[in-house]
């Protein structure tokens, strides 16, 4: 893995990424412009709601007016509400996986040659590995083994078959 990330960083930021970082950058700003304008609407809507009000009271709109013009508004506050939290938390997200795939990248330099696997290189690297049920489906066992990688920026998988172990051991 290190020497995939060491000689492709940039397929490897692109696959870890999940898509091109212009676009994930774009959708990170519109994102952002997009909260942005909420807060500002969320702000003028009480504004609004406040001068309404003011206007009921004053006689200078009807009260149904001011009933049919109060539900829009609060509707719209409900669901800028509601929209907050869910583009607040895209955000954080997507810098997260940024600032983890960035770390994930400054341990790979780090370690530019591996002579020898020590558990605290692993520790870097990998946080967890699955180990799945032996299949035996197929006439001979086969095992498939997962390993995620730090800060989740990958998982590789392999398949251990019996069938090949036994024809290596039967060569030596």
């Amino acid at each position: 893995m290190t020497t995939f990330v060491r000689e492709n960083e940039a397929d490897f930021l692109q696959s870890a990424y999940e898509c091109s970082q212009k676009q994930q950058s774009a959708e990170l700003k519109a994102a952002k412009k997009r909260l942005a304008q909420s807060e500002r609407r969320i702000s003028e809507l009480d504004k609004l709601f406040t001068r309404l009000y003011e206007d009921n009271v004053s006689g200078k709109i009807s009260d149904e007016r001011f009933e049919m013009m109060s539900k829009n508004y609060e509707a719209e506050h409900k669901e800028l509400r509601q929209i907050i939290p869910e583009l607040s938390q895209f955000i954080e997200a997507r810098e997260q996986k940024n600032a983890d795939t960035a770390q994930f990248i400054g341990i790979v330099r780090k370690y530019s040659e591996i002579p020898k696997l020590t558990p605290e290189i692993m520790h870097e690297f990998i946080e967890k590995i699955v180990v799945y049920a032996p299949d035996k489906s197929s006439g001979h066992r086969t095992q498939q083994i997962d390993i995620h990688f730090r800060f989740n920026v990958a998982v590789a998988t392999a398949v251990a078959d019996s069938m090949v172990y036994d024809k290596k051991r039967k060569a030596a």
